[in-house]
């Protein structure tokens, strides 16, 4: 056959080709999504999923915008600020119970992911490490000075729940400082003006690399068996916002489930591509804190019952919500977004 015949034979496959793909993009048209963070590692899947180009190949202009704590990304989400944001059970009640809806349509998280991290020369003067039985670490908190981000936050709330396991009151057996996020936690570690605080990867990881911290209970890893098997932190969107665009929610999971994949195969790419979000800190450290809180994240985003269950009764005995809603599917989350 001539070659006149053969640049024929390949201008129609280029011209088949390019229909296709432009029906392709036709079909799936841009959107811009905003979406609040609070700047944790448990966020791994979404970082990586903007940072690696899975958003773009899903039609997505994801703009991640970080907050300093919970109550402003849920106000940003309410508002119509953001439409995404890393929510926690606790906010989706209390909007409930106000007569606003949330739903959580990802799950990030399979326990609680604070870890805490103690000055080395407090650990050492309380004798505490974690081959200590839970128990006594709690008990060891005693009279100390303990960092929070803010009043009523996670990092709040879960300080005060181990301070009641050990049988204290922690309005008077110790000193809770509201100091920040994670930047403001470390130096006020450092220079002792608080002797511990407990917060999600990489930032106690931080303080133990540089010398000033010794990490002396991981949540992460399953050293709260109350906590663990809990839905913790999932990914909220606005009820109306999920019914009126049920196909950008499943494109947004399937960007996520893309990058929760790679995460899992290949650490070191999913490393050079959190280093965007992380620009600040050392690619070991990163290497490091990826590696510990990878087994505390959800591998597809699916929730269930149980999960939901025991964060509930935590906040009902906990005396954070006066009563339990039902944990069944599509009151407070549901899974109808995440493909087979």
């Amino acid at each position: 056959m001539s070659a006149r015949w053969w640049a024929r034979v390949v201008l129609v496959i280029a011209a088949v080709m390019l229909a296709v793909s432009g029906g392709a993009m036709a079909q799936t048209p841009r959107v811009k999504i905003r979406e609040a963070h609070t700047g944790t590692l448990f966020m791994a899947p979404v970082y990586i999923a903007e940072a690696a180009g899975f958003m773009v190949e899903e039609g997505i202009d994801l703009e991640l915008i970080e907050v300093e704590s919970g109550a402003l990304g849920i106000a940003a989400l309410v508002s119509g600020q953001v439409e995404f944001f890393d929510a926690d059970p606790f906010q989706a009640v209390q909007l409930r119970r106000q007569g606003r809806q949330i739903t959580f349509v990802y799950n990030l998280t399979k326990r609680v992911t604070l870890d805490m991290v103690m000055h080395p020369e407090v650990a050492r003067a309380k004798g505490v490490s974690r081959s200590m039985p839970i128990q006594q670490r709690f008990a060891a908190l005693r009279g100390l000075k303990l960092g929070v981000t803010r009043p009523g936050a996670a990092t709040d709330v879960y300080m005060r729940y181990y301070l009641k396991r050990a049988g204290m009151n922690p309005d008077r057996d110790v000193q809770i400082i509201a100091v920040g996020g994670g930047g403001p936690l470390l130096a006020a570690l450092r220079t002792r003006q608080i002797d511990a605080f407990h917060l999600s990867a990489p930032t106690p990881y931080q303080a133990e690399q540089d010398g000033f911290g010794v990490i002396v209970i991981k949540a992460s890893a399953g050293d709260v068996p109350e906590l663990d098997n809990f839905l913790y932190t999932g990914i909220a969107v606005h009820n109306v916002y999920a019914t009126r665009n049920p196909d950008v929610v499943r494109r947004w999971i399937r960007a996520v489930n893309k990058a929760n994949q790679l995460m899992r195969r290949d650490q070191a790419a999913a490393v050079t591509h959190l280093r965007k979000h992380f620009p600040r800190v050392d690619p070991a450290l990163l290497t490091l804190a990826l590696r510990e809180i990878i087994p505390s994240l959800s591998e597809d985003g699916r929730m269930n019952v149980q999960m939901m269950q025991k964060h509930i009764d935590f906040m009902f005995e906990d005396g954070q919500i006066p009563f339990k809603p039902s944990a069944s599917e599509n009151v407070l989350w549901t899974n109808r977004f995440i493909g087979r």
